[in-house]
């Protein structure tokens, strides 16, 4: 192209996103994000970047930020907690976070009605769930994680219009970015029995039943995350009522897909 034929640049005009308006759009602006490079490393692909960013466009979000706030997290689509005060703040909610003696965090959602909705997690709550201490986050930013858990809560119970049902990702895998993965597509029950896997969904059975605390239970599902989501869909749902009800026999409430646990108090409250 000649010098003559170049636009010439203007001045006085603000640069501003770019909000696509269709699917085609969507997915035009997410190849481009593939070619460059610059996607995150579990959404390589332009298919992936077009499910991030109409998540993202659904609460609120430009497409380059759901490109880096939304994480898949087996499987499903979460939210980075450092989004939610700005997504929440956009609506006309209010968010107030405290720590208490450093061991209780709390997190008050105000609607902009002026409900109020109050939520707790406490030390005694991340050893429950069998995560103080864990190697990583809970390791080296304990106080961080507890306000995570508590802001996940809160923003649900109190929000959950805003962020339409999303959970945050430090709640699904403590914050450790090595344990966010794009799903894998299930295997058959033929496949499955052919390559093994029905031994495995035996093993695991068996070990839900034979788990003796709910800390166990939970790194159990935890530790096999990976076999979990390509057993086939039957044997799943079995596994997950096996876990679902094992975790109700130790008094604790447990999303059956994720393994997250659900604070009864907190729902009832």
């Amino acid at each position: 192209m000649s010098d003559a034929n170049v636009p010439a640049l203007r001045t006085g005009h603000k640069v501003t996103g770019i909000v696509p308006t269709s699917i085609e759009e969507v997915f035009r602006l997410a190849q481009a994000v593939a070619k460059s490079g610059l996607a995150p490393s579990t959404m390589k692909t332009p298919e992936a970047l077009t499910v991030a960013i109409m998540h993202g466009l659904e609460i609120g979000l430009p497409p380059m930020m759901s490109i880096q706030k939304i994480a898949v997290v087996n499987g499903r689509p979460t939210l980075w907690g450092d989004a939610v005060p700005a997504i929440l703040w956009a609506r006309g909610f209010k968010i107030e976070e405290n720590l208490k003696d450093g061991t209780t965090a709390f997190c008050k959602v105000i609607r902009p009605d002026g409900t109020e909705i109050v939520r707790h997690f406490s030390v005694d709550d991340a050893k429950k769930a069998g995560l103080w201490g864990k190697a990583g986050p809970w390791t080296q930013y304990p106080q961080r994680m507890l306000a995570m858990r508590a802001r996940g809560l809160a923003a649900r119970d109190g929000a959950a219009d805003a962020l339409s049902g999303l959970y945050l990702q430090e709640e699904l895998e403590g914050g450790e970015l090595t344990n966010v993965v794009t799903i894998e597509p299930r295997k058959s029950s033929a496949e499955a029995k052919r390559d093994g896997t029905k031994e495995t969904f035996d093993g695991l059975m068996k070990a839900i039943e034979a788990s003796p605390e709910a800390s166990d239970l939970l790194s159990l599902r935890s530790n096999h995350a990976d076999e979990w989501l390509k057993m086939p869909s039957r044997w799943a749902n079995l596994l997950n009522e096996a876990f679902y009800y094992k975790a109700r026999d130790f008094g604790v409430t447990v999303d059956p897909e994720t393994g997250a646990i659900v604070d009864d108090e907190a729902q009832s409250a």
